[in-house]
């Protein structure tokens, strides 16, 4: 009987710490790969700017600072042609965005079946090389996914500013890092 406590004590102990651990693992093995400045940043043919709240042709500060930070990196010829992923409504905001700021039509690429990290990464297809463009506490589960879909990919930090609900975007990250690790290993849509 107490075997029994036990094992059920050490398998709840195991799923409460899981997204801790994953989340850790992930930040590890990913610190190498993520830049802050565009000088050290390597060249890549895309940007791949991941989606966030948009509200008509209004970008929220971090998309707005997402399409801000590819920006620099087109200007700064880091990637050739910047790839705006997320709904319909969020890719049709970014990109107007861009061009106001002066990225030209045919150099950006609107992905509107973005609908979340892992379907923006799926999207860019195997052979691309690319510039996760996001804030830094997202870059990493970004990144992981990439490299599980054979994608050469670095990321490119985006936080120009504090953010007044970054508390909750981390505790969500935190989760949803935790379900890229089980999609990966128990297979997509399990969860679904």
């Amino acid at each position: 009987m107490n075997r029994g406590f036990i094992t059920v004590g050490l398998m709840i102990i195991m799923l409460l710490s899981m997204p801790f651990v994953s989340n850790l693992i992930i930040k590890a093995e990913t610190a190498d790969e993520i830049y802050e400045q565009v000088n050290k940043a390597p060249v890549k043919e895309y940007a791949l700017v991941l989606g966030a709240a948009a509200y008509g042709d209004k970008l929220s500060d971090i998309l707005r600072d997402r399409v801000d930070t590819a920006i620099e990196l087109y200007n700064a010829k880091k990637v050739s042609v910047i790839i705006m992923s997320g709904a319909s409504n969020e890719a049709d905001a970014m990109k107007n965005y861009a061009m106001e700021k002066g990225i030209p039509e045919d150099m950006i690429i609107e992905d509107t079946a973005g609908i979340n990290t892992m379907a923006s990464i799926k999207n860019i297809g195997v052979g691309k090389s690319i510039i996760i463009v996001s804030q830094k506490y997202h870059l990493p589960r970004a990144l992981f996914l990439a490299d599980h879909f054979d994608i050469d990919a670095v990321g490119f930090t985006a936080d120009k500013r504090e953010y007044l609900k970054i508390f909750e975007f981390k505790k969500r990250e935190l989760l949803a890092t935790t379900k890229a690790v089980l999609d990966v290993i128990l297979g997509e849509g399990f969860f679904q």
